[in-house]
């Protein structure tokens, strides 16, 4: 075909869609579901003071209506990891009642959607400046959470953890750093699994480096866990190396596919009391460690944890940060 008789054709076939028009819709609308109704949401980054940092978070401060499928759907909407929904209390001794749910499903307990949503009360007028706590009721049961105040604005929040169960733990070092691609694991203790409301696998390793380097081998890391006895679990890994920053240490959630989660809350009291218990941090510092995560996926996050410790035994974990509001907005169900 020539030129010309491209330039032909192209135009007769513009012109025939143009004169082209449905029988049900007049010409230039737009066909429109009906409109429902409108549930605002305050969208947030999470564990740190900076936008566009830490991790992202909208929550539902009014979704009086909104039943289990609809949050799930506005969740998968959002496409962020978690979405919370705040209702009045439902327990005697709860302030409210929070629903955390995930892209696929409700969920018990999470971290930065926990502490975000403090923060997404405060906004709101609902949390009054210089209360000194809230408790929300959690599918954990109640949690709560601590709120430090500064000119009038919430400026830190920590959250309650359930106290830290320490679970098995995989002595096949060798295997278990194949596993997920490093050349050695940290010699001072075996990675295991720890619990304070949701089960985390605690790995550490040497270096900065090898936290970056790392890559979970799905088939291997199934096999590790079988060989143990375990079932799997997320696997958090963490070095203490010291960097520039004032971290006490550097960590990643690792993931097999898809996004890699910048802050984890739920899994920052689990690490924390690792480091307490076997002695990655003195006794002293054990009340005052910050994690940086999220720092390779540029949003770099703050995790805060106080371990209480009595004698060489773990008997506390309270998970605090900062959060920021982004903006906010409304989505139809």
């Amino acid at each position: 075909m020539s030129d010309i008789n491209r330039r032909e054709f192209g135009r007769a076939g513009f012109a025939g869609l143009a004169g082209a028009v449905l029988p049900s819709t007049p010409a230039g609308a737009v066909p429109q579901a009906a409109a429902g109704p409108s549930y605002k949401y305050i969208h947030l980054d999470v564990f740190t003071d900076r936008r566009l940092q830490g991790n992202q978070l909208f929550v539902f401060v009014q979704p009086a209506g909104l039943d289990t499928d609809s949050m799930q759907g506005l969740t998968r909407e959002s496409n962020l990891s978690e979405c919370t929904f705040v209702f009045p209390a439902e327990q005697a001794g709860t302030d409210h009642r929070v629903r955390i749910f995930t892209r696929t499903a409700e969920t018990p307990f999470a971290g930065h959607p926990t502490i975000g949503t403090a923060f997404a009360l405060a906004h709101a007028g609902v949390l009054k400046p210089g209360a000194s706590h809230t408790t929300f009721g959690l599918g954990v049961g109640p949690t709560n959470i601590d709120l430090e105040w500064k000119d009038g604005r919430l400026a830190f929040a920590w959250m309650t953890q359930l106290k830290p169960a320490f679970g098995k733990t995989i002595d096949d070092s060798r295997a278990l750093a194949a596993a997920i691609g490093v050349e050695a694991l940290d010699p001072r203790a075996p990675g295991q699994e720890v619990n304070c409301g949701s089960n985390f696998f605690i790995v550490p390793l040497p270096t900065r480096k090898a936290v970056d380097a790392a890559v979970m081998d799905r088939g291997k890391v199934d096999a590790v866990f079988a060989a143990a006895g375990i079932q799997r679990r997320g696997m958090y890994i963490f070095s203490t190396e010291r960097g520039q920053d004032d971290a006490t240490a550097y960590s990643r959630l690792l993931g097999t596919g898809g996004i890699e989660d910048p802050a984890t809350g739920s899994a920052a009291g689990p690490a924390g009391a690792f480091m307490a218990k076997h002695g990655f941090v003195p006794p002293e510092r054990a009340g005052a460690l910050v994690l940086l995560q999220g720092v390779l996926v540029r949003r770099p996050s703050r995790l805060h944890v106080r371990a209480g410790m009595t004698g060489a035994d773990v008997t506390s974990i309270k998970v605090g940060g900062a959060a920021v509001v982004v903006g906010e907005g409304t989505m139809q169900n």
